[in-house]
């Protein structure tokens, strides 16, 4: 890696490539655990709590304030409206990990890059979640993501940047379900 341009697109080089040297050196500490405690508070509305986490060997509760992150549903679907939805919390999650992932992969590949903008649609039909008709998916029909990429790219460099792209981890979780395991606390 070519660390002569210390920061590309904002990410510090050297830190990426301390990183990935690290990673050769112990693969343990590539094992991150992420955690969000949510509350209940009406209706539709409730807020996520999101402090502490699991990675390089260690607990890190450096956050001397949890991040809070609420949600709502419109007033057409009995909310008032005053966060987003979850599932407009998941399209926010999907189109943050691909622009991240993207933007740090391509830093560590050296490729520059001006503006990037990642558009995403889901599709619902409530009918299904509502058990209204089992023929019905009761998770997104679909999901469209358009990644719009500014700067002085060969069409070859886009090209790399869409694959890297998919490289989101938040990507391949909903590419690839990952088992969940769902229970009441004892």
């Amino acid at each position: 890696m070519n660390t002569v341009n210390k920061v590309l697109n904002g990410f510090d080089l050297e830190a990426i490539e301390n990183t990935v040297t690290a990673l050769k050196g112990n693969p343990k500490i590539a094992e991150f655990k992420f955690k969000a405690v949510n509350q209940w508070e009406s209706g539709p509305r409730n807020t996520s709590h999101i402090q502490g986490f699991y990675g390089a060997c260690q607990e890190d509760n450096t956050r001397a304030t949890p991040f809070k992150c609420s949600t709502d549903m419109p007033v057409v679907l009995n909310g008032t409206d005053v966060a987003p939805s979850p599932p407009e919390f998941l399209l926010h999650t999907l189109a943050g990990c691909i622009t991240t992932s993207m933007m740090l992969l391509a830093s560590a590949n050296g490729i520059q890059v001006d503006e990037v903008t990642v558009n995403v649609e889901g599709d619902i039909n409530l009918n299904g979640f509502l058990g209204l008709d089992s023929c019905i998916l009761k998770e997104y029909e679909q999901i469209k993501i358009a990644i719009d990429v500014e700067g002085d790219l060969t069409s070859e460099e886009k090209e790399t940047l869409l694959e890297l792209a998919k490289k989101s981890p938040i990507y391949n979780t909903i590419l690839n379900p990952v088992p969940v395991d769902i229970s009441l606390s004892a």
